[in-house]
């Protein structure tokens, strides 16, 4: 069956038949367009990067002064160099995820080889590289846990800020989680084309610290057809972190089915404590994401620090909100399209510029969220089009 013969939906539109009791609509569709995007720490990129003089051999490598592992390749006397970077490198309040989404953004970066006290370097940008290579060691985990702390406050990944008593963060899209969604057995994922950040790729099979009840996958595209919006750094009180997005086609077969009719609500979302992540008590999806804002609404009369002949604008000097946002989304107050919807700018905002309904889990309040279902959604609405438009093959 060709894919332009087949019925496909995304998985809030299926969610949404469920949820009415649509049995004639939903067993007439095909395909599920899944997907999620979150922080997702294993990401890493391989390149390739010519810089034009010729040296025996960089010792050390920095993009955007960002530290690039060298290798394996050694490329002696060539001017060029194979390089790893980690998504999670950072220098000062710039890290990997902020490198790759200006790289894949069109943005010149500075590129610095090291060699015998020698320093080359080089401005390019990512059409200049050959070889950008996206990989996923360990994305989009079927199964993640929501964090609370019992004691003093804990500077984690888990949060912008040091995770206070009382306060939770979690991560996962939930019902929209691609393996959420599917049979997990290797031989129905190894092979399977995906996308990446808006890239089309492939699951390399499964990845790091899979376990049977918590499978998640390993996952490779080429940055070059990246979309800037799907990835990007996202700031904790613990350093850099990055964040990506990814889609994946399932299909509606009799082992996906009963995955596939699951919501928010039967999805269990473990609460357990941020030191030593001991359970303290099983929530759900449906707790973390019915009903709530997926983005601050903004209103900026209520700023009563930094007021100005021409108006009401909240600068990053004074604004702890627009200090503070994890991915650098607050443009004069104002949430760009690198807004993520984790809440932060609500949590820090004592004067209620910024607001979001954020739920809690547990009982306990939400103050910051590490996944976006806007960007989950965008990607799979995303993916539906170029499966109906032949661009993206079953």
């Amino acid at each position: 069956m060709e894919n332009c013969e087949k019925i496909i939906v995304t998985v809030e539109e299926l969610k949404k038949m469920v949820k009415n009791n649509e049995e004639d609509k939903i067993n007439e569709v095909d395909v599920v367009t899944c997907g999620t995007c979150g922080i997702m720490s294993g990401t890493m990129a391989i390149m390739h990067i010519t810089m034009g003089q010729k040296f025996r051999k960089a010792e050390k490598f920095t993009l955007n002064g960002i530290n690039c592992n060298v290798g394996p390749c050694p490329n002696e006397y060539l001017g060029s160099v194979d390089i790893t970077v980690n998504g999670t490198t950072h220098t000062e309040d710039y890290g990997g995820g902020f490198l790759f989404k200006d790289l894949i953004a069109g943005k010149e970066v500075v590129a610095k080889a090291y060699c015998d006290n020698v320093v080359y370097e080089k401005t390019l940008t990512l059409s200049d590289i050959p070889t950008a290579e996206l990989i996923g060691t360990r994305m989009a985990f079927k199964n993640y846990v929501a964090l609370t702390n019992l004691g003093e406050p804990v500077n984690t990944i888990f949060h912008r800020v040091a995770l206070k008593k009382g306060e939770a963060s979690f991560s996962g899209c939930g019902e929209y989680n691609p393996l959420q969604n599917m049979e997990t057995e290797y031989s129905n994922l190894f092979g399977k084309k995906i996308l990446l950040n808006g890239s089309e790729g492939l699951i390399l099979g499964y990845g790091t610290r899979y376990s049977a009840e918590k499978p998640n996958l390993m996952i490779s595209a080429d940055m070059h057809n990246m979309d800037d919006y799907y990835i990007g750094g996202f700031h904790t009180s613990a350093g850099a972190e990055i964040y990506d997005t990814v889609a994946v086609p399932i299909e509606m077969n009799d082992k996906n089915k009963e995955y596939l009719m699951t919501i928010d609500d039967d999805i269990v979302l473990p609460l357990t404590n941020v030191l030593g992540r001991e359970l303290i008590k099983k929530a759900s999806y449906g707790e973390a994401w019915n009903n709530t804002d997926l983005r601050p609404k903004v209103d900026l009369t209520k700023c009563t620090e930094n007021k100005h002949r021409d108006g009401i604008i909240p600068l990053s000097k004074f604004c702890e909100a627009v200090a503070l946002c994890p991915t650098k989304a607050l443009e004069n107050g104002i949430p760009s399209k690198d807004c993520f919807g984790c809440g932060v700018c609500a949590t820090v905002c004592h004067e209620g510029v910024y607001s979001m309904n954020m739920n809690t889990i547990g009982g306990i309040p939400i103050t910051c969220r590490q996944s976006d279902r806007v960007r989950a959604l965008a990607l799979s609405k995303e993916l539906k089009k170029r499966i109906e438009k032949g661009e993206f093959k079953l």
